[in-house]
């Protein structure tokens, strides 16, 4: 059958069938080359990306190691503030009352399992009080104002005020387990 074609016929033929096979070869293997290389670049462009977040947390590890240290500090601080006794709790009021001109006529205190409560009868003027307040805010974040009230002394002296204070002091247990733990 090749015998009767032509040359013409015989290199349309040749030339057929090598597009035929490059046609081929692009269908199928380069095809799936090209496909596979796709993935490969979005691989890299993914391993690209997570090289640039690994390298802005490492220049985020100075900052990161000076917050881990202030927490630390502030763990320690919190750490200090250790189990009060009632007393204690007393004793430093009764500071804070002398030191502001203010004057502790009744006190009672009492005793819960979560902590402390603390009944005061002040006298004294607006001004002291406002700063023995400010003194007791600083002093430790566990002692709050449940009640308050101010009443006037009398008509004549409008300074002098009586002053009531219901005062909380929580001490949960789980503190003096947490620094029971932390001692050992």
């Amino acid at each position: 059958m090749m015998d009767r074609l032509t040359s013409r016929e015989k290199v349309m033929l040749l030339l057929a069938f090598v597009a035929l096979v490059i046609g081929l070869y692009y269908y199928f293997p380069y095809q799936w080359i090209t496909e596979d290389q796709e993935i490969v670049q979005q691989d890299i462009d993914r391993l690209e990306t997570e090289l640039q977040l690994a390298r802005e947390r490492i220049e985020q590890i100075p900052e990161l190691e000076q917050e881990l240290a202030r927490l630390e500090e502030e763990r320690a601080e919190l750490l200090e503030a250790a189990i009060r006794e009632p007393e204690e709790i007393l004793a430093a009021l009764n500071v804070f009352s002398r030191r502001t001109d203010m004057t502790i006529n009744s006190y009672s205190k009492g005793q819960r399992e979560d902590g402390h409560p603390l009944t005061l009868n002040y006298e004294g003027d607006y001004f002291p009080l406002l700063e023995m307040m400010r003194m007791i805010d600083e002093w430790d974040y566990r002692l709050v104002v449940e009640e308050f009230s101010i009443t006037a002394n009398d008509a004549d002296n409008e300074d002098d005020l009586n002053i009531a204070v219901n005062f909380f002091f929580h001490q949960p247990d789980e503190l003096a387990e947490f620094i029971a733990e932390e001692g050992e």
